[in-house]
């Protein structure tokens, strides 16, 4: 399994173990929580043991974790979180770290409705409860100073529901049908798919997942992963059924060879020239993680990417105009010339 799958699975079971904790009203048994734990993030099993060393991650963070003792014989020591306890010390947060977190904040709009964001907004209240109002007022004045630009956040309130659900199938591995209105389609389909990520890129929302199983006996979803825009998830609903996620899905490789978002078919290899004047707006525009820029004798360069989707090349080629050439490969410069014909009868009317 990928590093960062097995970080991801870390995290959600012991952020599960801890909520566990904060809804339980008489405290729980190890046995307990492992129990549910299991059956929150369907797991096929789970040791005892990673239990008690989740909740002395959460102990060492300065949560007020204890375990008691019972008179039930059943329940010998139960763990309990002390929610009178809860406060967090002040600590020496000073203006520029305050006014970091506030434009990160402002980034992660999208995430409404989800944990993450619930976190974002719990540890802003506490580090303004921790911080001195002069420390606040400076804040205040320097924020003001501080813009924010880009593609605006989308507006994910009405979606808020609709999140959160994605959020629980993503984290207990659950199958779900979707209703989805896809890019030029007439209208919208039902699908059933596997949820494996949430990915946040420009302001938006994307769910990665893969095509559900065919059969209600396999758990194994197989195929591509693909990109769910969550504007057009119109609703959810959730199967009686779980999978397995796929061992080869790895997070920070899926996007390897994309600009952005988009993922599709095998990747190419691409050549584009471009004259001098324009080529550091091009390695900007392009900004692909592989790419090489190589200085010609005219002073124009080359840029070569050893890997990437024409559907991302092709539309950042074209808005260089005729200050950008794709020398290969041949099937991109044939839907160049194509576009380019058609483009010509268009203004020549």
């Amino acid at each position: 399994m990928a590093p960062s799958m097995q970080r991801g699975k870390q995290t959600a079971r012991q952020f599960k173990v801890l909520e566990l904790l904060e809804n339980s009203r008489f405290g729980l048994t190890t046995r307990e929580i492992r129990d549910q734990v299991i059956e929150s993030l369907g797991l096929s099993s789970l040791h005892e043991k990673t239990i008690k060393r989740d909740l002395e991650h959460w102990r060492q963070l300065g949560y007020p974790i204890e375990q008691h003792d019972t008179a039930n014989p059943e329940r010998p020591k139960i763990w309990v979180l002390d929610k009178t306890r809860r406060k967090i010390p002040r600590l020496p947060i000073g203006v520029v770290e305050l006014l970091a977190f506030s434009a990160g904040r402002e980034l992660l709009y999208p995430l409404a409705g989800t944990p993450y964001w619930d976190g974002i907004q719990r540890l802003w209240e506490r580090m303004r409860d921790s911080t001195s109002p002069e420390v606040l007022a400076h804040l205040d004045r320097q924020r003001a100073g501080l813009i924010v630009r880009g593609r605006g956040p989308g507006n994910y309130t009405k979606k808020e529901g609709i999140l959160s659900s994605l959020n629980r199938a993503t984290f207990e591995h659950r199958l779900i049908q979707i209703r989805y209105q896809g890019l030029g389609k007439n209208g919208a389909t039902r699908r059933v798919i596997a949820p494996h990520a949430i990915c946040l890129f420009d302001g938006s929302i994307y769910i990665l997942a893969a095509d559900g199983p065919s059969t209600n006996d396999q758990t194994h979803p197989g195929g591509t992963i693909k990109s769910f825009k969550l504007d057009r998830i119109t609703a959810v609903a959730f199967l009686d059924r779980r999978f397995v996620p796929q061992r080869d899905f790895d997070p920070d490789a899926h996007f390897d060879n994309s600009i952005g978002i988009f993922r599709n078919n095998k990747p190419k290899k691409f050549r584009i020239r471009v004259t001098h004047q324009y080529a550091e707006l091009a390695a900007e525009i392009l900004k692909h993680p592989q790419q090489r820029v190589r200085e010609q004798k005219d002073q124009s360069v080359v840029i070569e990417i050893e890997a990437a989707y024409e559907e991302e090349i092709i539309p950042r080629v074209l808005s260089l105009g005729e200050h950008a050439e794709i020398l290969s490969p041949k099937s991109s410069r044939d839907k160049m010339a194509k576009t380019a014909k058609m483009l010509l009868g268009k203004y020549c009317e």
